[in-house]
């Protein structure tokens, strides 16, 4: 099965240990802005869903989104060709343009707003019936977790709604992490989508 994963590019000629410290920060990107989108957070599923986008059309596409417009209009963005190891440019049949975000992105008063969210609220609630709907619809999606084969219905639904609580907190964890380094070393850093 392919994964998308956010990770971080680093400037060039960042030193060894930082570069280090960045290679271990990266957060599984499949099916993370659909969630954050349906409780209604709008800047951080942008930055995920525009940084997924590859090769002219896509790119030409993400940027008419109004959020994605809006956190371009703040902070540079590089836009450049890039190899990616499943996707190829249906047009170049080679690499193609990926957006890549700069870290100062999560300086922007909306995105900083949903970051303490994503870092603090719980979204999900097992009382909820429109929130056991989403679980549902999110399993169906993604499929049967292996831990949650062997569960009834009700038990799936309970557990996955722990899990997608738990996958939220850990996008504000990613992105904490990374700002924290930036801080910390004053480096430049840019955050993108690979396949693996």
């Amino acid at each position: 099965m392919t994964e998308y994963w956010m990770v971080i590019k680093p400037a060039p000629k960042i030193r060894g240990k930082i570069k280090e410290e960045l290679e271990k920060i990266w957060m599984p990107a499949t099916g993370s802005s659909w969630l954050m989108e349906r409780k209604r957070l709008k800047y951080v599923p942008a930055i995920i869903r525009s940084a997924y986008a590859y090769g002219e059309k896509e790119v030409e596409e993400v940027k008419k989104d109004p959020y994605v417009s809006y956190l371009m209009n703040k902070v540079k963005v590089i836009i450049r060709k890039c190899p990616d190891n499943i996707r190829v440019d249906p047009k170049t049949n080679g690499p193609g343009l990926k957006i890549f975000w700069p870290i100062e992105v999560l300086e922007v008063k909306e995105v900083d707003d949903e970051l303490k969210m994503l870092l603090t609220k719980v979204f999900f609630s097992k009382d909820n019936l429109e929130d056991r709907m989403i679980a549902e619809e999110d399993i169906r999606r993604f499929g049967i977790p292996c831990q949650e084969k062997q569960m009834t219905s009700d038990q799936r639904i309970d557990h996955h709604i722990d899990s997608m609580n738990s996958f939220m907190k850990a996008w504000g964890e990613f992105f904490k992490k990374a700002y924290d380094i930036h801080k910390q070393y004053n480096v430049k850093m840019w955050f993108h989508i690979i396949g693996l």
